[in-house]
């Protein structure tokens, strides 16, 4: 009951751009330097705006949706980022990239919890051991593709990456969340 679900959330990791890529995709796109700390700081942000109805959302409709949402407006996002855009579209792509963590990370916390009622510190213990090894392979694999075809492409294949992660998402999420 517990794994299935955990590591399909560990796939999602191993599916996202780490974010120093697409920081340095902004640049590629034309961003100058000096504002990318300032873009970096609004997709905090906006994910500081989103992380109330994103809890909001998990409460009402329950984590397995909200943490699919979350996935594909990663896609979605992710995808646009694989394009030549201008700088604005450059930038409000990135921006809307705060929604992910808003959306997503209440509810991965939320079924956590529920999935790990009598050992709950374990179960989180896990949850960030298991998404925190994806993260590596996920960096070093995009970073690859990022130097060796661009990060257009490395774009591309995480967005087309995080469909499939979110669609194995929606066959290991429990319908109620866990409960």
């Amino acid at each position: 009951v517990f794994w299935f679900p955990v590591l399909a959330l560990a796939a999602m990791v191993l599916f996202r751009l780490p974010e120093t890529l697409l920081l340095l995709r902004l640049q590629d796109l034309g961003v100058a330097v000096p504002l990318i700390p300032l873009v970096w700081a609004g997709l905090h942000v906006v994910r500081s705006f989103v992380s109330y109805p994103g809890g909001w959302l998990t409460d009402h409709l329950g984590p397995r949706g909200t943490v699919a949402a979350g996935g594909l407006a990663f896609a979605g996002f992710g995808a646009l980022l694989g394009l030549h855009l201008s700088i604005p579209l450059a930038i409000t792509a990135f921006l809307g990239l705060g929604l992910v963590a808003g959306l997503t990370e209440s509810a991965e916390r939320s079924l956590v919890a529920r999935l790990a009622p009598k050992r709950t510190g374990r179960g989180f213990g896990a949850y960030h051991a298991v998404t925190g090894l994806a993260a590596l392979p996920a960096a070093t694999g995009f970073g690859a593709l990022y130097q060796g075809l661009g990060g257009g492409t490395a774009a591309l294949a995480s967005a087309a990456g995080m469909v499939i992660a979110t669609l194995v998402w929606l066959v290991a999420a429990p319908p109620g969340g866990g409960e």
